[in-house]
């Protein structure tokens, strides 16, 4: 018998440091060579996908070999969630999601950095497609198209080969559907320099030398248009031009020494503002700094690294914007809005084509998505309260329940048990409004009694395995158990619960305000973004230049 997490035949990932992840089957267990001591062998031999090599693994450890997910296949397989699925994949990954798909491109969320997607709707997208991000649209683990059940035209055009000083002018194909609306996410960073594309779909230019890339080079550039989303016929416009250049070599007048003495000094600032960022979170790890000089720092470091990717927006093919937009994700666990930054970079990183940072940024990015839902379930749980505070017991109940399901019961920052707790409040008071109507609504009110007595048992379990709160429990928690007791008693006796009613809504109503105010013990408010959204978006570079 083995204790080893894999057997022979198992499809993993292995991690070949600087070559990235790599697709591989495990061949055999306990592998040894001929020349190790007896005692030593390596869990696993692997045999490599791509060019059949053999390697072995030397620690049974998930960061250096890990199962191969579908998201993984996925990644491995096409280039981007919108192009042709690998044989073997539904086209509809994702039946069971449900059918909370609202998409909208009318108001908040038809603006580009929206946050929409906190009201819990569209799969954890925004709202309107024409607004959606590279990770939106370009992600494995966010597939916004997918998720939505929109449908994809796709326009696969192949040029052949083509030589440095040649021009290209091409136009997409009418027949898609869409004339317009190609600049909203295109992988502009993949085209030759002096190559341009327009937001009608147009592709036009000489190619010019680049330092960047070998002598001879693949471009496949994917550009979308979701112009006419909602138009069933067209759906989300995919295209994708391909072709080889050949004769990259550099001028005459081009100094080449020069240009990779600049990119190196430029590789060797991002690493050790990278190390510096390493630096500072294990501080804080440690206790040495508080959560608002940690951010501080962080963000500080960030914002510099993006100073000079921006000024070397295609140093390491997009290596260091994975890097940028990872590390926003240690200063978003410290309750800082940015899982904006998160996804911006880690998207844009896409956008280069390489393989290697692609599934870096891949890897983020399925944190990154659980954290919308995290985001969703708890400004669900917010606006529950502020239903409540109108009034609106049933639809409160019915936006936490929403709210609860997004992460059973988790929110971002909301760790004990609260959205089960808001929502047995919530049906607390709509059951016991029920019953003293009487007839038949009591035996619904009867049955939101149970319900609201089965949340709360879910709720304090939560708040005591968290260990945050004295014998008394969670403080709200504690309230309604007491409060429901009493109602239970009135019940039995026959006695009049509206005075209990009163005073119970009331006190619900502070505990609302408690929320919405960010008080102990639920998690402070939000704090305004530190940078705008839109402004954000505007620096990404526009183009290889």
């Amino acid at each position: 018998m083995s204790d080893l997490r894999f057997k022979v035949g198992a499809v993993v990932l292995c991690n070949l440091g600087e070559h990235g992840w790599k697709l591989g089957r495990v061949i055999a267990l306990h592998y040894r060579e001929p020349q190790w001591p007896e005692e030593q062998t390596a869990p696993y031999q692997v045999i490599l996908d791509d060019d059949n090599s053999l390697i072995y693994v030397p620690r049974d450890d998930d960061r250096l070999c890990r199962e191969a997910t579908a998201e993984d296949l996925k990644i491995i397989g096409r280039i981007d969630a919108l192009a042709e699925l690998p044989p073997g994949f539904e086209s509809n990954a994702d039946k069971t999601l449900g059918t909370d798909a609202t998409l909208c491109c009318t108001g908040d969320g038809a603006e580009f950095g929206s946050a929409s997607y906190r009201k819990g709707q569209c799969h954890g997208c925004t709202f309107c497609p024409k607004s959606w991000s590279y990770a939106e649209l370009y992600s494995e683990h966010y597939r916004c198209v997918d998720r939505n059940g929109l449908k994809v035209s796709r326009q696969d055009v192949d040029l052949g080969t083509v030589l440095v000083g040649d021009s290209i002018n091409l136009t997409a194909s009418a027949a898609l559907g869409s004339t317009e609306g190609f600049l909203q996410c295109p992988t502009l960073v993949r085209l030759p320099p002096g190559v341009h594309f327009s937001d009608d779909g147009r592709l036009a230019g000489q190619v010019n030398f680049d330092p960047h890339r070998d002598t001879t080079y693949r471009v496949e550039f994917v550009a979308v248009s979701t112009a006419n989303w909602d138009n069933d016929a067209v759906g989300i416009v995919r295209l994708q031009i391909s072709f080889l250049v050949e004769g990259n070599e550099a001028p005459d007048e081009f100094d080449i020494d020069a240009f990779d003495k600049k990119q190196q000094k430029a590789r060797s600032s991002a690493g050790q503002a990278i190390e510096n960022v390493w630096h500072t979170w294990e501080r804080w790890e440690r206790g040495e700094l508080g959560n608002r000089a940690t951010c501080d720092q962080i963000c500080t470091m960030l914002s510099d690294l993006r100073s000079l990717l921006e000024q070397h927006p295609r140093l390491d093919n997009g290596l260091w914007w994975s890097q940028l937009g990872g590390f926003y994700m240690n200063v978003h666990k410290l309750l800082e809005n940015t899982l904006f930054e998160c996804e911006l970079y880690l998207g844009y990183a896409l956008t280069f084509g390489d393989a290697a940072v692609r599934q870096m940024a891949e890897r983020n990015l399925e944190g990154c998505y659980q954290k919308r839902l995290l985001e969703a379930a708890r400004f669900m749980w917010s606006d529950g309260a502020q239903q409540m505070i109108r009034g609106e017991w049933a639809k409160a109940a019915e936006t936490m329940q929403a709210a609860a399901s997004k992460k059973d019961g988790w929110g971002w920052a909301v760790n004990y048990g609260d959205i089960w707790i808001g929502e047995a409040a919530a049906r607390l008071v709509h059951g016991a409004e029920l019953i003293a109507l009487g007839g038949s609504d009591a035996e619904k009110g009867t049955l939101l009694i149970s319900q609201a007595t089965r949340l709360l048992n879910k709720g304090v379990a939560r708040a005591n395995e968290s260990k945050a709160f004295s014998t008394g429990g969670h403080p709200w928690a504690s309230e309604i158990s007491a409060a429901l007791t009493t109602y239970k008693e009135f019940y039995e006796r026959g006695s009049d619960t509206s005075d209990w009613l009163e005073a119970f809504k009331s006190r619900t109503l502070y505990w609302c305000a408690q929320v919405l105010a960010g008080t102990s013990p639920f998690p402070p408010k939000l704090r305004p973004r530190l940078e705008d959204a839109a402004a954000l978006i505007q620096q990404l570079p526009g183009h290889n230049d």
